[in-house]
């Protein structure tokens, strides 16, 4: 065959096999049932289906509805995308029927989509939550050297039912406004303090032993007081991989979910971790446990090419954003009340961070991810 005539031969094939390429669309319910087992099946099929047309776009569709996922301990996550490897123009995508239709619920101890070596996959248009409230707060009856005593708000979990007993880390209280309809976090003299356990006094009265044992906190009689205790699995946890975009996704009482291994591609694009609804007439002062979207850890290797944009993160319990030896764009966002940093850009010199709204939790952009002594009073109302 003459050299030229070869070349467009090969020209051809090569567009017929790009044109080969399709999107199909699998409606989870009618095919697989809207259940941990059932989205299982659904991934395992669409893996099967990549190593035969790797750049096919496979579109796995969730009715509007409350859905509810119970994950099994064993596994990595409730949704396990480990291994999820589409071709080069290929992509999963997991699309809801809009953030407020599509209600995904998760098990409260199992992260709720994990995977390892996870590549080209979209979430978008749906609710991600657990069944059950993960913070609680209550009102300051007294307190006293290394403890505090509180009256519970009516409807919220006690402290025994948020205690991770596999853990002294993550239990912290601060103090916030006295509102029913948006409590905030109060800015000056209000550190975290850090509790151990706690002791049933009777009714809703609960008393918090608090570290250091010596140190009497810095509240009075009816002061309302947030209550975290990390706990359970994380709203999604990566590592290794590229290219993952949340696009118009929701959390609620669980929203810290993690990119390691140096995952880059990162895209979380008109997102939101919020508040859930009110107990009783009462909003809680915390979204969840944890903060928000991390990228990288603190000893990770660097990841780049990544988007926070146009966010809504309320009162998380702990960095609403975080890059750690990350570069990329935080653009466009308001955060509010966030435990700690609003935003923290850790040994992440080049992350552009721009036009965002900030109330009640600073932007820290340093060497390393440690929280200042004076943070807290660095804080603009």
């Amino acid at each position: 065959m003459p050299k030229r005539s070869f070349h467009a031969a090969l020209l051809a094939a090569c567009l017929l096999l790009q044109a080969g390429a399709e999107t199909l669309r699998w409606n989870v319910a009618d095919e697989f049932g809207i259940t941990a087992a059932g989205v299982r099946r659904a991934v395992t099929r669409a893996k099967a289906h990549f190593r035969k047309s790797p750049d096919d776009r496979i579109v796995l569709e969730f009715d509007a509805g409350r859905h509810y996922l119970e994950g099994r301990p064993s596994d990595l996550g409730t949704i396990n995308l480990t291994g999820v490897r589409p071709g080069p123009k290929g992509r999963l995508i997991f699309q809801g029927a809009g953030m407020d239709e599509t209600v995904l619920v998760f098990s409260d101890k199992v992260h709720a989509v994990a995977g390892r070596d996870v590549f080209r996959v979209t979430m978008a248009d749906m609710h991600m939550t657990r069944a059950k409230y993960t913070v609680s707060q209550g009102k300051v009856v007294e307190t006293g050297p290394g403890k505090v005593v509180l009256d519970l708000h009516r409807g919220f979990p006690t402290p025994a039912e948020i205690f991770n007993a596999g853990s002294d880390q993550g239990r912290y209280l601060r103090r916030y406004t006295n509102s029913r309809t948006d409590p905030q976090m109060v800015v000056r003299d209000n550190p975290q303090y850090a509790w151990t356990d706690a002791e049933p006094l009777g009714g809703r009265r609960w008393q918090l032993n608090l570290r250091p044992k010596k140190e009497t906190p810095n509240y009075s009689r009816g002061d309302l007081i947030g209550i975290k205790s990390k706990h359970g699995g994380q709203a999604y946890w990566f590592s290794g991989g590229s290219d993952f975009l949340f696009r118009s996704v929701k959390w609620t009482h669980k929203t810290r979910g993690v990119f390691r291994g140096g995952f880059d591609r990162i895209r979380v694009i008109d997102c939101v971790t919020d508040r859930a609804a009110p107990i009783h007439g009462q909003t809680p002062c915390l979204a969840a446990p944890g903060g928000g979207p991390q990228i990288g850890q603190p000893w990770d290797p660097p990841t780049t090419g990544n988007l926070v944009k146009n966010g809504r993160f309320i009162a998380s319990g702990d960095d609403a954003v975080a890059f750690f030896h990350a570069e990329g764009e935080i653009t466009g966002c308001d955060i509010r009340d966030a435990f700690a940093r609003g935003i923290l850009a850790a040994n992440s010199p080049k992350a552009v961070i721009r036009d965002n709204q900030l109330a009640r939790c600073p932007i820290q952009q340093s060497k390393g991810h440690e929280l200042p002594d004076d943070f807290f009073e660095r804080t603009e109302p």
